[in-house]
């Protein structure tokens, strides 16, 4: 009687905590997938403008979500069969190793806010950008340089670095400088996509909105940044806290 009593491991209390365990369990697996998912889509969609930023703190925040919330998964299948064959070695394995993960996501959350901070207030972007738009475009040892603003341009519809500047930067480049005459005025990631051949005849003093982007890039890509950072960061920390609590 006293091994399936109320209060037993097989009674009615013990069968409604391991029912919580699950539940609890469930929430937590499913914020690992959010965190995986999130990370993933960071490293794919922003990494590439990590080159306009070393040291790019926000791709290593991006890689943590990825990996923790791997170990995460992994972490929950081991306790559910630990629970359910009643190995409460495993089980002590798993509480464990649920601090770890928790600690290193709650981390990772932490370093999201820091690079947050220093974007605002202490990493000169809009310098990053004008010297690697000057003096890095377009040379054979920097391609990542050019594939970054090549990618920034095309995938924000913009040109340059900012409205002080404008499109006319791209005439104190390296990049404009190195060529012969005709020299093409502009890069094709500043064209409108259906008019390339027309774009190249653009004046950069006075050019046509219909042909070439004249927003420039440097406030939608630190405005872009803050944001996504913002939410890997909360998303982070929320997720290592309502998992220590499963």
């Amino acid at each position: 009687m006293g091994a399936f009593g109320t209060w037993s491991a097989y009674g009615a209390v013990g069968r409604t905590v391991r029912l919580c365990f699950f539940a609890t369990n469930l929430l937590s697996v499913l914020l690992s997938v959010a965190v995986f998912g999130y990370g993933c889509w960071l490293v794919h969609s922003r990494s590439q403008y990590a080159e306009l930023l070393e040291p790019s703190l926000y791709v290593d925040v991006a890689r943590i979500m990825i990996v923790i919330s791997v170990f995460a998964l992994i972490n929950a299948a081991i306790s559910i069969y630990a629970i359910n064959k009643e190995l409460r070695c495993m089980i002590y394995s798993y509480t464990t190793a649920s601090f770890v993960i928790f600690v290193m996501l709650f981390i990772g959350g932490v370093m999201g806010f820091v690079f947050r901070h220093q974007l605002q207030h202490h990493i000169p972007l809009h310098l990053k950008m004008l010297t690697s738009l000057r003096e890095l475009y377009g040379t054979p040892e920097m391609e990542g340089i050019t594939r970054a603003w090549d990618e920034l341009q095309t995938n924000f519809n913009c040109c340059g670095v900012n409205g002080t500047d404008n499109l006319r930067v791209w005439r104190t480049s390296k990049w404009y400088m190195h060529q012969k005459e005709p020299k093409q005025k502009l890069p094709l990631s500043c064209c409108v996509s259906n008019v390339m051949e027309q774009c190249l005849s653009v004046d950069p003093s006075n050019p046509d909105h219909s042909l070439v982007h004249v927003d420039t890039c440097y406030m939608p890509l630190r405005t872009d940044l803050l944001a996504v950072m913002q939410v890997a960061a909360w998303l982070s920390v929320t997720s290592a806290c309502l998992m220590n609590q499963s």
